[in-house]
């Protein structure tokens, strides 16, 4: 059963009337390893990224199971096995976050140099706009 307001009106009813606020995210904003100030939108949503595909999934209590992403799972297997796996991993990774649609273009390039790690590019698709990342992972 619906709960009742004051004025006689449905909660239900009263909720949908209500214009939806867009609340900032209040996400600090850092710059060069130091807080400078509060950031929003496409930037916050890229801080988040980076910060969800820096933080090992399941290995910190502080956060839920469904935030971080699973590299480990991938050190040390095979190259063709970690690209094809990497593109699920990622997409299951970002998308806890609500602000973010999809990712395309994926691409998992071996560094000639380096036997154990690949740079990782792909674009991120948000409600914001598009990011691309670029990053190193160990594989």
């Amino acid at each position: 059963m619906a709960e009742e307001l004051d004025e006689g009106l449905l909660l239900e009813d009263a909720i949908e009337d209500e214009e939806i606020i867009d609340e900032p995210t209040k996400t600090y904003r850092v710059f060069n390893n130091r807080i400078a100030g509060n950031t929003n939108d496409l930037e916050a949503v890229a801080q988040a990224i980076d910060k969800i595909l820096n933080t090992e999934r399941f290995a910190y209590p502080i956060y839920s199971d469904n935030y971080g992403i699973e590299f480990e799972t991938l050190i040390g297997q095979d190259y063709d096995l970690v690209n094809a796996e990497i593109e699920r991993i990622v997409t299951e990774a970002l998308s806890a976050d609500e602000r973010v649609i999809d990712i395309a273009d994926l691409k998992l390039e071996k560094i000639a140099d380096q036997k154990d790690s690949a740079t990782l590019l792909f674009t991120v698709n948000t409600v914001y706009g598009q990011l691309n990342y670029e990053g190193v992972i160990e594989v």
